[in-house]
């Protein structure tokens, strides 16, 4: 067997075992990665692969585990760093040609956790410019392609690490996600995105985007990989099988019928998967989806354009198109800033509401299957929509309200993926973990 096959869970124990060495593991890793990236077709999931630093580390790594120090289930695992947080000694770009040479001198906090936990860094994995935006389409650096339809996006701002995962050029990935980023491109190149409780690990070493709303993520093969992997870097040990007395809330009704014909589809499949295991679900609704959504990009708006502010003053030639358009506007008002965050709140306030009631809420992650590379309005239901406006739909309210929150690919054949969104209370991540294990 290839070594790339193995999911996490499996390479850990092999590792661990003796049975897989972590060189040759990395060197698998390191191949694929020539094989995925290389040539005309290839997916530029990737800004900078440290093949030098991959091979030091795991032959450090190989060392430790022979003389009997396992640091835990991710030492010896190879694993792809979004280009938004800072790695020693290793450029980091930001996805902007203002740091196109950029080397850190000191790892962000989430990447000096992992390196603690023994983890092999492969490289740096594309990202939107300075993660601002859901389609990972880099003017600067090209764009990243979905590995099911070359043509079309992987989501974002993770794009590179959805594309990767869902590619098995890494095991799993770490990734940034201020309204959607790890669970959008999970959902549109299918594999998991989980966005564990707001601060779970500090974003201190990544650029920020809208710090209010930034979560740090993970991007994985598989439900039980996710916690995995966010057991070793909390400390948690997660369980992923018990359904007991879980009670789902359906999201349905007005919040719920702006999806597209497929992802419908395949949601009700999922449903009724669900509902199968024996699962209570229980019909939710949510109000003003789309205008609460709204304010919540207004509110990353005004704090992004205060973190950009100067730099787009004196250089606003370094920024792609959709950015500098963003950006020319000015700042949001403070009347306008204050509307939005009263509507924000409202909607954390009925999010909470709902969750005293049921255990998680269940929904699509994203309501249309991958769009194609450059496509900025789509059309739904007879409307328009912008592009962003639809991508971070559903997914950056648990961000306004710091929830954890997952995407689990549904179970279909053909097709481009569709993913399942469940989301949860605050520091509840093994509950949102067991029932998105029930689509597995």
């Amino acid at each position: 067997m290839d070594p790339v096959d193995l999911d996490l869970s499996e390479a850990s124990a092999a590792i661990a075992a003796g049975r897989l060495d972590p060189v040759e593991l990395a060197e698998a890793y390191l191949r694929r990665i020539e094989e995925t990236e290389s040539g005309p077709g290839g997916l530029n999931a990737w800004y900078t692969v440290d093949a030098e630093g991959a091979r030091a580390a795991a032959a450090t790594a190989a060392l430790e585990i022979r003389s009997g120090r396992v640091r835990g289930p991710l030492h010896g695992i190879p694993v792809g760093i979004k280009d938004l947080f800072d790695t020693a000694g290793l450029r980091t770009t930001y996805g902007s040609v203002r740091f196109r040479d950029h080397v850190p001198g000191t790892d962000a906090v989430a990447v000096a956790r992992l390196r603690e936990a023994g983890a092999i860094v492969l490289g740096k994995q594309a990202t939107h410019e300075f993660a601002w935006g859901g389609r990972t389409d880099s003017p600067h650096f090209g764009p990243t392609h979905n590995p099911h339809d070359h043509t079309r996006i992987p989501g974002g701002s993770s794009g590179g690490g959805g594309a990767s995962v869902a590619a098995r050029s890494s095991l799993f990935a770490l990734g940034s996600d201020t309204a959607g980023s790890v669970r959008i491109p999970a959902a549109l190149c299918g594999c998991v995105g989980f966005k564990p409780t707001y601060g779970w690990l500090p974003t201190t070493g990544a650029f920020p985007l809208g710090p209010s709303l930034d979560h740090v993520g993970l991007l994985a093969r598989s439900v039980r990989d996710a916690a995995l992997a966010f057991g070793a870097l909390s400390g948690r040990s997660e369980q992923t099988k018990d359904e007991r007395g879980l009670r789902v809330g359906f999201v349905c009704g007005d919040s719920a019928e702006l999806v597209d014909s497929e992802v419908g589809t395949a949601l009700t499949v999922a449903r009724n998967m669900v509902e199968d295991s024996g699962v209570e679900i229980r019909e939710v609704s949510l109000t003003r989806v789309t205008e609460r959504v709204r304010a919540v990009l207004t509110v990353v708006l005004a704090e992004a354009e205060h973190v950009h502010h100067d730099a787009y003053a004196d250089r606003p030639e370094s920024y792609g198109p959709d950015l500098a358009r963003l950006l020319a506007g000015g700042p949001v008002s403070p009347e306008e800033l204050a509307a939005a965050r009263m509507v924000v709140d409202e909607a954390v306030t009925e999010l909470r509401a709902v969750l005293d009631e049921v255990d998680v809420l269940m929904s699509a992650t994203v309501p249309v299957v991958a769009p194609r590379i450059g496509e900025m309005h789509l059309s739904l239901n007879g409307a328009e929509y912008p592009v962003e406006l639809l991508l971070t739909r559903l997914t950056s309210l648990a961000n306004a309200a710091g929830l954890p929150a997952v995407s689990v690919p549904a179970p279909r054949g053909r097709g481009l993926p569709v993913g399942v969104q469940f989301v949860g209370r605050p520091g509840e991540e093994s509950t949102v973990l067991r029932a998105a294990a029930l689509l597995e």
